[in-house]
């Protein structure tokens, strides 16, 4: 039998839309989550040193129903830009607008490491430190997504 202790993400809020400025000016969106974690453990107690992880699934940044500055959207708007039909006639040029045309809704995969530094047995909570990492939105498909590094304190009421 195997004790080790295993947190899944079930539910409630896990997700947190999110934008980071690069130095240079460059802003990179991506949806901060933990949807469908599955974290194993290194043992059977909580205590400081404790140090789980697992993977999860990153949702698209932005939904079907998002429309972009040009009225393209994945379930709704336009299926090419308005303002720019001789370039998307389907002979000619829409190679270069394909991605920025044909949205499409990204699921990623995220990693995510935790260790546990304090412990209040009393209280049945937890706190520690974690590194998570993901990829940033790809703009429903049509740009290139950055590898997103983030660290941070984690607390947890344990039931």
């Amino acid at each position: 039998v195997d004790n080790t202790i295993t947190f899944n993400e079930k539910e409630g809020i896990d997700y947190a839309a999110t934008t980071v400025q690069l130095p240079g000016g460059e802003r990179v969106p991506f949806l901060f989550t933990v949807k469908d974690l599955v974290a194993k453990g290194n043992g059977n107690v909580f205590k400081p040193g404790f140090q789980f992880g697992g993977d999860f699934n990153t949702p698209s940044y932005r939904t079907g129903l998002f429309l972009d500055p040009k009225g393209r959207g994945g379930t709704t708007g336009y299926d090419m830009a308005v303002a720019l039909p001789g370039l998307q006639s389907g002979e000619e040029g829409d190679d270069e607008m394909f991605m920025e045309n044909n949205k499409v809704f990204d699921v990623t995969k995220g990693r995510i490491e935790m260790e546990v530094n304090k412990v209040n047995v009393e209280e049945s909570e937890i706190g520690g430190v974690f590194v998570a990492t993901q990829l940033s939105d790809t703009d429903m498909g049509s740009k290139i997504p950055k590898k997103i590094l983030t660290k941070g304190i984690f607390y947890a009421k344990v039931e």
